[in-house]
């Protein structure tokens, strides 16, 4: 065995051990109990920043108006459409349901300005291309009323399904790519990023970090992050689930990943002070540290692979190593099976398009090491939305 197959094992056995941390926080995730009914009696306010929506935002405030939960608000804030956006929501104004419009100040304003509005304990922050599940704001409420320490709780964000294999891949890796994540996390008190389409924060923990921030492409992650700092737990509930819609071409795809990534670098570097510091435990021994992994995982993964070949077919080395990568590959298959067969929402095209999660997962390191390099040097970005 040459210098280059150790190598490759030492990281394929790192890629597989925090695989199998995942599997097994979240089995004990599945299998935590939460026997508490009780909403704790919270008001929720659900904030809706809307910009060019006019395709989507009838059926997302539709699905608002029909949730099962006794005491809840509507707040939309238009954020300078071009489109009818504001005309259509208009229509769906009543005591239950306020929109406002302002001058086009980005999305985190628009949340930020939507919450100054609200009245509720808890604020729901949900994307207008996004549709609730009738039950979700019940199971948010159960969610708080269980451990007083929250501060905030992310929801079950689940693809809207449509025709073709990139739907149905971006289906797939919101379950077992994220949602799975989310669950291990949730064990530790500590799910990193509460997502746009369904997040749930307290009010007074909101207000306490001082609301959402616009200087990053990702003001969820880093209002989560600020959350974290300050001392709150945040936590994962997969049966508060809401539907959205993914992007439908690869130009789409594109745009929507580098502000992912780009995004998660920002809000980590601006966040530096918290990378292994004892004050926040957990929090910055771990899972920061596993965050920025995850930013150069991308150069880690393409040259496992290179190496991989270049081993067993240039350097005379022995088929051990590409076993090796096979048999990583069929227990990162093995994995996805198993966070579908968990997951509430279960589809047959899930588990069919899981055997090729591992080739789209090789696609996404592509897209981010053009995002870091992107970031690293400093090339301008701007916020684009995605053609309806």
């Amino acid at each position: 065995m040459n210098i280059i197959d150790v190598f490759l094992y030492v990281v394929l056995t790192i890629f597989t051990f925090k695989l199998v941390v995942h599997v097994v926080l979240s089995i004990g995730y599945r299998f935590k109990k939460t026997e508490n009914e009780s909403t704790g009696g919270w008001t929720i306010s659900i904030v809706v920043p809307a910009y060019d929506e006019e395709i989507t935002i009838a059926k997302c405030i539709e699905s608002l108006l029909n949730l099962d939960y006794p005491e809840y608000d509507v707040i939309v804030v238009d954020d300078g459409s071009t489109d009818r956006t504001f005309e259509i929501a208009k229509r769906f104004e009543t005591s239950k349901v306020r929109v406002i419009h302002q001058e086009n100040q980005g999305k985190a304003n628009a949340l930020n300005n939507g919450i100054l509005l609200s009245k509720g304990d808890i604020v729901v922050t949900v994307d207008a291309d996004t549709e609730m599940r009738r039950d979700s704001l019940m199971m948010i409420a159960r969610r708080f009323a269980f451990d007083h320490r929250l501060g905030a709780v992310a929801g079950n964000i689940k693809v809207n399904p449509a025709p073709g294999l990139m739907n149905a891949l971006q289906a797939t890796e919101y379950t077992v790519g994220i949602n799975m994540i989310r669950k291990s996390q949730s064990m530790l008190g500590c799910v990193m990023i509460v997502p746009g389409p369904i997040a749930a924060i307290k009010r007074e923990a909101v207000q306490q970090v001082g609301l959402f921030s616009d200087d990053s492409f990702a003001e969820d992650f880093d209002v989560t992050m600020k959350l974290l700092k300050v001392g709150y737990r945040v936590e994962y509930e997969e049966n508060a689930i809401a539907y959205t819609d993914a992007p439908k071409n690869l130009e789409d795809f594109m745009k929507q990943r580098r502000r992912w990534y780009r995004g998660m670098i920002q809000v980590l570097a601006k966040h530096r002070g918290m990378f292994m510091n004892p004050k926040y435990g957990f929090v910055g021994f771990v899972s920061i540290p596993n965050l920025w992994f995850e930013t150069v995982s991308p150069i880690i993964n393409l040259a496992l692979i290179l190496l991989a070949f270049l081993s067993g077919f240039y350097m005379g080395g022995s088929s051990i190593t590409l076993v090796g990568l096979i048999t990583y590959l069929g227990l990162d298959t093995a994995v996805g099976i198993f966070a579908l067969s968990l997951d509430p929402v279960k589809r047959l095209r899930d588990f069919l398009a899981v055997s090729l999660l591992s080739f789209y997962n090789i696609f996404l390191d592509g897209v981010r090491l053009m995002s870091f390099t992107e970031e690293t040097s400093s090339i301008e970005m701007v916020w684009e939305k995605p053609r309806r």
